[in-house]
Order: C-alpha cells, then structure tokens, then sequence
C-alpha cells in the first residue's frame, strides 16, 4: 500500500515522538532464577522504598525493568510458598542489567552479579554475614520467638561492624551503618555501643564528599538524646500526641479510633520513625495529601513506642511531625496483626492502587 506525503509526514513525526519518549524513559532491568520457587509466586520490587509486585515466578524464573533516572538502591522480594519476609538489597543505575540467581527461597543470600561497584560492597557484607542471616531467614519462616529474634539481630549487627572499616566508604557501607545506629538508638541496652563508636567515627573520617546528610543523620542516632530530652521538646508539639487506651481492649481501639471521625474516611498508616521504607511512604503520599486536602478524609499515623527515641533524633522529624496525628500503642498494632494480618500483608502489596482508587472517591 502506497502512503500519501501527509501520511509519511504523519507517521514519521508518531515514529519521533514514541521514541524520543522511549529516550527520555531511562530503566534497569533484574533477571533471577531459582529452582525452588514455585509458580505463580509473586515479585515484588521497586526503588525507592516502595515496592509493587512486577512479575510472577515461571519455572523458577523471572524477570523485570524499573525505571530508574539515577544511581538509586532497589529491592527485590517474593510472596508464596516458603519464601521469608526479607528483601535484596539490589544497587541500579539507569542501562544497567543485574543477574540474581540462587538454589531455596532465601533470596537475600543468593548470588548478585553486577558490574557496580557498591553492589560488590553489598555482596561481600552479605557474603560475610551468610550464616547468621540465614538463621534469622529460617527462623522468620518458623514463627520463631522475637526474644531469640532479637539475640541473633544482635549477632548480625556485631558481624557488620566487624567488617565495615575493611569496606570501601560508599552507598552500601553508609546504608548498613544507618541501619546499625537506628537500631542501636532504640535499643537501651544495645550491646556494642563503644564498637559501634569507633566505626562511626572511622567511616566518617573515610567518607568520599555526597554523604554529608547520612554521616550527620549517623551521628545523631549515635549521640541520641535519652528519653526525658525528648519528652521535654515534644511537650509543646500539638501535631504529636501519645495516647494510650489502657480502658479498652486492644482488639476494640481501632473502632475506638474510628468513633472519633464518624462520617469521614479513614486512612490508618501503621509506621515507626525508624522504618525507611514507612518514610519513603509519606514521601510517596505527600501529593495524595495535598490534593485531597479540604475533602472528608482523615489520615491517621500509629507508630510504635520505639519510635519515640528517634522523634528529635531524625533530621527531617519537625517537619514531618507537623503533617501528622500519631498515635502510640504497640498493644493496638498487635491487635490489628492477629485481626487483620492478611489484609494488612495485601494493602501493602497493594498500595499504590489503592490509593488511586481512593482517590477517585474524593
């Protein structure tokens, strides 16, 4: 079939406009494969902190692309048979293509193949960390009691330290020392605290420019300031309240919550201020915020009593603290696991849709 001059020039200037849109789309791409995972088991990744499911599991095999602009970190996890509640730390860069591979469900130990260089930090902090990762992974699988939980986190966190100064000073290094002093923060009776010191300090004086912000951000989690502090500068915040429901039982306080707003819709975010994907999620909800602000919505955040000792110690809290109501009760997030535990596992994997469905109630 011949085309007319206005129909080349037609199709010629829709062939440009696709592939410069194709252009201006930069991606990553992940393949894995493992011959434990059963069909149908669902791929969840994302960067950023937030995660949605990209694909599900074909004769042990799958496959998937983000859209990445820039160096960012990602995760990879799965949901089905025998797979643990645990992610791959996964480092992209936009054309980059990363092989992840392995033989069980223990995703986080499997092999990473990657030509970036904090990539093959991450693999030799894992690498060294096989065996009490491994137990943690199995024990999450056995519904193990969180005191022994806890006995091992603290194992791991003494193995990293062990082999951080040995470790370049990039995304990876700086990644895992944020996550070893929240944890020490929180944690009164944190067993390495003079350990944890000195590394600090190392990797501080190591750092390469572009980690002002974490190395600050390190540091006051390090140097945390103790509870009555804390309390005395909360005092005149009227956005933070904790209230606790010690009249009601814990199975009843989410309805108790929900008389105050009668007539509203509800959204419950149950988070922790040491919880970096929970953050990146307030990040990710800001726009939906703002663009139903006025209408008759309410935003509730129920955070636990851990949270209280990184309030002032997070860099960014102030600002965050004035955006949101909070309510602190651990029996109440207990109460909505044993009640709730499958639909809570779904909002999540499914959050992103949802809040663009609620939206379109508004």
């Amino acid at each position: 079939m011949l085309l007319s001059n206005k129909q080349t020039i037609t199709t010629a200037l829709l062939t440009l406009v696709i592939m410069t849109g194709w252009a201006q789309t930069k991606t990553a791409t992940v393949t894995g494969y493992s011959p434990a995972l059963k069909d149908g088991t669902l791929v969840l990744a994302g960067v950023g902190g937030s995660g949605t499911v990209v694909d599900t599991v074909q004769a042990g095999r799958f496959a998937y692309t983000l859209p990445v602009e820039e160096f960012t970190e990602s995760s990879l996890s799965f949901f089905g048979e025998g797979c643990p509640r645990s992610y791959t730390l996964i480092f992209l860069r936009p054309d980059v293509t990363v092989k992840v591979t392995g033989n069980d469900c223990l995703n986080p130990l499997w092999k990473v193949e990657s030509p970036i260089p904090e990539q093959q930090t991450q693999n030799r902090l894992t690498e060294h960390c096989r065996d009490v990762l491994t137990e943690r992974m199995q024990m999450d699988l056995t519904n193990a009691p969180r005191e022994k939980d806890d006995s091992i986190t603290m194992i791991w966190m003494k193995q990293q330290m062990d082999i951080l100064p040995s470790l370049p000073v990039d995304a990876a290094t700086i990644r895992a020392l944020l996550g070893i002093s929240e944890t020490a923060m929180i944690r009164k009776d944190f067993p390495y605290m003079e350990q944890l010191k000195e590394v600090e300090k190392t990797i501080a004086a190591r750092a390469p420019k572009g980690f002002e912000e974490e190395l600050a951000e390190i540091h006051s989690y390090v140097y945390a300031k103790n509870e009555q502090q804390i309390a005395e500068e909360l005092a005149g915040n009227e956005s933070v309240f904790f209230k606790k429901y010690d009249d009601v039982a814990p199975e009843d306080i989410l309805q108790t919550i929900l008389d105050n707003y009668k007539g509203k819709a509800v959204l419950i975010d149950m988070w922790a201020t040491w919880c970096g994907p929970c953050r990146a999620g307030h990040k990710t909800m800001a726009p939906l915020k703002e663009e139903l602000k006025g209408r008759n919505i309410k935003f509730i955040y129920i955070t636990p009593p851990s949270s209280q000792a990184m309030m002032l110690s997070a860099r960014n809290w102030k600002k965050q603290a004035s955006k949101m109501n909070t309510f602190k009760d651990t029996d109440l997030r207990e109460a909505l696991r044993r009640k709730y535990a499958n639909t809570l596992t779904l909002l999540a994997n499914l959050k992103e849709s949802i809040l663009e469905r609620l939206a379109s109630y508004f």
